[in-house]
């Protein structure tokens, strides 16, 4: 063997190993960017599906209903007082009516319920205690309905009054007066209630 043919075949292995590593090389870059193209796709993928999965949640969130309890028996208005005469009388916004007739000639008067679904407790005319109940209240309903009262004297007496508004609040007042007055308590939003003169 030669030293040229030597070097041509040197050159010629060198070459062939050239060629074979750009190829290799080639093929690696290629490869390497498939993958990286396949872990790009496959990022997209997950990507995609986190959105939906964000979606979803969101409908499935809306799709969540909150239910109301059911309509049940809620006292709305109360007087308390130790001694006397004093009837609660109750109207809603139609100008129904519930509680105690104008003209009672023997005591205790007859309870009057004009108000739908309501109940008046029985009269207490020697101190005592009188209530007004909404039979069909939904505790955090928006339909609830609302009332006012109007509260009459029959003799000097000191009373307690308790009302629960549509939204279920409850304030408690204290009210003294003579016999022959009448007081009108009306929540905000309440019904009008007729001259104190036509109900006591």
């Amino acid at each position: 063997m030669t030293p040229s043919s030597t070097r041509t075949g040197r050159v010629w292995t060198l070459a062939i190993l050239l060629v074979a590593a750009s190829l290799l090389v080639g093929s690696v870059a290629a490869s390497a960017g498939a993958a990286g193209n396949v872990h790009a796709v496959t990022a997209k993928k997950k990507c995609k599906k986190a959105k939906k999965g964000a979606v979803s949640a969101k409908k499935k969130k809306c799709k969540k209903v909150h239910h109301l309890p059911l309509p049940a028996p809620l006292v709305r208005g109360t007087i308390s007082f130790p001694s006397g005469n004093v009837d609660l009388n109750a109207y809603d916004a139609s100008g129904n009516h519930s509680g105690f007739a104008q003209s009672c000639p023997t005591l205790p008067c007859d309870v009057i319920n004009g108000i739908p679904n309501t109940t008046h407790s029985a009269d207490a005319f020697s101190g005592g205690t009188e209530t007004f109940t909404d039979n069909i209240f939904v505790v955090g309903g928006p339909a609830n309905r609302e009332f006012s009262y109007v509260l009459c004297f029959y003799s000097d007496a000191s009373v307690t009054f308790t009302g629960v508004t549509r939204t279920g609040a409850s304030q408690t007042i204290p009210i003294t007066d003579s016999a022959g007055f009448a007081d009108t308590l009306t929540p905000p939003g309440g019904p009008p209630t007729p001259p104190v003169s036509s109900v006591c």
